[in-house]
């Protein structure tokens, strides 16, 4: 009896918390269509093909050849057929690949075809952006299954009225692949891509449920209530809470760094320690503000606790942490802009992966103040109406 009637009154009090109830059914819904769609789709390689002089004889081979590769997509590039100077053309490429047009660019010129018709097995020019080393080794093994296609349907386009020696110094060897790295390198390590966006992620994750459970704590012991009774204004009151949670948050925000730096494989130079610092603080301040609106705007423990899931999740998802965000339907991308993750994952890689500069990556850091600063703006305004009500 005393089971059932303990049952019933924690149904009841659940049921009667809409805001409980809602979280309930969001929270496991939300989360389970970011794994389908994580999960669901395979990541493709976008390559694109240049080709020049006689070897554009052969550009409807190599595209046919990659096209029946799994996880492949044959991209358009937005270079000149007009323009043949190699030097230019390599300059074009690698744009391309900066701008991430295109993830693997093939480049084949007469050369190759003049090896190949004196015997030699010649050289296919492959150009990587390199930074993400599962896209890199999907390219590579699915150029390396093509090219032998390839290489066996050259000779088929010799004239008729060439010679027998002429047709027996076409050989079907298969081509040699050289390999040019935009970033990294062939040893680059699938870790030292996942690597620097951890430190972003792990101190907005702990300092969240840092401020969150530690001001729900203050709530219910009536310590806010009491401070916004006094005379004092409510940005001082969260200014101060800040504060204190600053020491500890630093704290584990530089065990965090400083290890996984210690991981990373390549050599980082005092700028790019700085600049890392600088993004990490501010996802630490991210963290310290959005941990502090959750637990206002929660009633209860159960609720403040239930907005870590619903927080946390859809960043790890939705971030370009871990699953491409452009394998996800067109409004999932559009619904990571707004996530700070997405741009602390962005600027770190930037610096990190490209040697890119902190103010190379000044939009990111200007998106992640500007964060902060709405966080404020929301704490302040959802304070200021708490403190109406409980002066009424």
């Amino acid at each position: 009896m005393i089971i059932k009637w303990v049952a019933w009154r924690l149904i009841r009090e659940i049921l009667r918390d809409r805001r409980t109830v809602a979280f309930f059914i969001a929270v496991p819904f939300i989360v389970m269509t970011l794994i389908y769609f994580a999960i669901s789709e395979d990541e493709t390689v976008n390559v694109g093909v240049v080709t020049r002089g006689i070897a554009r004889l052969f550009d409807a081979d190599m595209i046919d050849a990659l096209e029946s590769e799994d996880d492949i997509r044959i991209v358009p590039l937005d270079i000149p057929d007009t323009e043949d100077d190699r030097t230019v053309l390599v300059d074009m490429i690698q744009d391309q690949l900066r701008r991430r047009q295109a993830d693997v660019i093939l480049y084949m010129d007469k050369q190759l075809l003049e090896d190949r018709f004196a015997g030699k097995s010649g050289s296919l020019q492959i150009y990587l952006e390199g930074t993400h080393p599962t896209l890199t080794a999907t390219g590579l093994s699915a150029i390396a299954s093509a090219m032998d296609d390839l290489a066996a349907s050259m000779p088929t386009v010799i004239d008729a009225s060439c010679s027998a020696m002429c047709a027996n110094s076409v050989n079907s060897k298969p081509m040699e692949l050289e390999k040019h790295y935009l970033y990294g390198a062939e040893d680059y390590r699938l870790v030292d891509y996942f690597l620097p966006v951890f430190p972003p992620f792990f101190v907005f994750f702990f300092t969240f449920i840092l401020s969150t459970v530690s001001f729900q704590r203050e709530r219910v012991n009536g310590t806010l209530e009491r401070l916004m009774i006094a005379p004092v204004h409510f940005s001082q009151i969260v200014a101060g809470y800040v504060g204190g949670f600053f020491l500890f948050a630093t704290v584990q925000a530089t065990i965090i760094l400083v290890y996984v730096l210690v991981l990373i494989s390549f050599d980082i130079s005092v700028t790019q320690f700085f600049s890392i610092a600088v993004i990490t603080l501010l996802m630490m301040l991210t963290g310290l503000m959005l941990g502090l609106l959750a637990s206002f705007l929660a009633h209860n423990e159960f609720q403040a606790i239930q907005f870590i899931p619903l927080v946390v999740l859809p960043q790890v998802f939705l971030s370009d942490m871990i699953w491409d965000i452009n394998s996800f339907p067109m409004f999932f991308q559009i619904l990571s802009f707004p996530l700070p993750l997405t741009h602390a994952n962005g600027a770190m890689r930037e610096i990190l992966l490209k040697n890119a500069s902190l103010w190379q990556v000044w939009p990111e850091l200007g998106t992640l103040v500007g964060f902060i600063l709405l966080i404020f703006a929301a704490l302040m305004f959802t304070g200021s109406r708490a403190n109406m009500v409980n002066s009424g």
